[in-house]
């Protein structure tokens, strides 16, 4: 079995980074799947949070 977190073969993301309403951080691969990196709601609520009060901490 391999291991999930090392790849064999390097994937080069084709867009930038993209957070959905559901918390996801992901970005399209050069090979046409969706890459979730984060799949964390509370990372959404928190991003939103950030960007309506940039100097909140």
């Amino acid at each position: 079995m391999t291991d999930p977190m090392v790849d064999p073969e390097p994937i080069t993301p084709m867009t930038a980074l993209t957070l959905d309403a559901n918390g996801r951080l992901s970005y399209m691969a050069e090979d046409g799947s969706r890459r979730v990196i984060v799949a964390d709601p509370d990372l959404f609520d928190r991003l939103q949070q950030l960007s309506l009060n940039p100097d909140q901490e």
